[in-house]
């Protein structure tokens, strides 16, 4: 009887422990929202009742609240509802850690070990690296401090950037080969943790008209059902604007969607929901692009994604280089983002909605 207590006590303070992890998070979510979109004017004006009754009675059956600001974001942008675009605390709260290891991604998702991990994947070439403290050359010979800015100052350029936790193109930086001792050593002071230096990629001639300051990625979701099948969930192409060196639209770039052939969509979005029919810099029509190789890519990740069935949800960032072929530049094994993907292709499951959202919910709805 003391045994069975002592269970059910546990059982309880693990679920209350979650509801205060989850409600943190559905808080989180919803602040960091409302502040990047604060410039957006009357938009609890624009969902009609009807709408939002829609909302709730759509996500009731999973046992979830829903905040509407989410779907009026999205109609403000695009002047279209969907009941179907599936909101950020949701995404973030349940979706994405229901898919994906988060613990085991701590440890994986570090680009020091892509190389090893995402064998199959080309990769930009690597120059050193800096894992628990100890610097690695590309044949993984333990290197000193010098040897470091040494193989740096060798380079036309490349690229220094945070091994985990780089989401929006943190702790990015670019050298050349006048840069100094000085400024490559203060800019891997500003870093704690592990650290990848890569050579530059010179990326396809199509993407690189576009924006050329910076290395314009594709940015596939893929969903491994539980068939073993793998669905492209979205795709979208993510380019720098200005003279960036970055192409994440949280560091001010822009994305745009790209159809099944591979075509971009005719309009562009920024972050907080600013629409483009052109780039803004290089004031080329979306419309006009083709992604070369486009075919060859989805293949490529799909193939990819059935080998790490602990993330079952893969953000991939893929670029490519100037022969047109796909190289890996980052995979996400979690909190790959959502916005951006649903603003330029609709909601990120399509037609597979409700079947996903059971899956993710299927405790609630018994």
């Amino acid at each position: 009887m003391l045994t069975k207590l002592k269970r059910q006590i546990k059982t309880n303070i693990k679920r209350y422990l979650s509801y205060r992890r989850n409600n943190w998070r559905i808080k989180y979510w919803e602040k960091v929202f409302q502040e990047r979109n604060s410039h957006l004017e009357n938009t609890d004006k624009i969902l009609s009742d009807e709408e939002i009754a829609k909302i709730n009675n759509f996500y009731s059956k999973y046992g979830v609240k829903v905040n509407p600001l989410y779907h009026q974001f999205y109609k403000y942008c695009k002047g279209v509802f969907n009941v179907k675009n599936i909101p950020d605390d949701i995404y973030y709260t349940y979706i994405d850690p229901f898919f994906n290891n988060w613990e085991l991604a701590k440890f994986l998702d570090n680009k020091t070990y892509y190389y090893f991990l995402f064998s199959s994947f080309q990769q930009p070439e690597i120059v050193a690296y800096r894992q628990n403290g100890f610097w690695l050359n590309n044949h993984h010979l333990s290197i000193s401090d010098e040897d470091v800015c040494e193989l740096i100052k060798n380079e036309r350029i490349s690229f220094l950037k945070q091994a985990t936790d780089s989401e929006g193109g943190k702790n990015i930086y670019v050298f050349n080969s006048n840069t100094t001792e000085f400024e490559i050593k203060n800019a891997i002071d500003k870093i704690s943790g592990d650290i990848v230096i890569q050579k530059g990629l010179k990326q396809s001639m199509s993407l690189s008209n576009l924006n050329s300051s910076s290395v314009n990625t594709l940015r596939l979701l893929t969903l491994l059902r539980k068939d073993g099948s793998v669905k492209l969930c979205s795709t979208s192409l993510r380019m720098g604007i200005n003279g960036a060196k970055v192409d994440n639209a949280s560091s001010g770039g822009i994305t745009v969607g790209v159809n099944k052939d591979g075509k971009l969509n005719s309009i562009a979005y920024s972050a907080n929901g600013t629409s483009y029919v052109e780039h803004p810099t290089s004031h080329i029509n979306f419309s006009t692009i083709q992604i070369p190789n486009y075919d060859k890519v989805v293949k490529l990740v799909k193939r990819e994604a059935v080998k790490y069935p602990s993330f079952r949800l893969i953000s991939w960032d893929i670029a490519l280089n100037e022969k047109d072929e796909p190289v890996l530049i980052e995979a996400n094994l979690k909190y790959g983002e959502l916005e951006f993907h649903q603003l330029n292709n609709g909601p990120i499951f399509g037609e597979e909605t409700e079947e996903i959202l059971s899956e993710v919910f299927e405790k609630s709805i018994k």
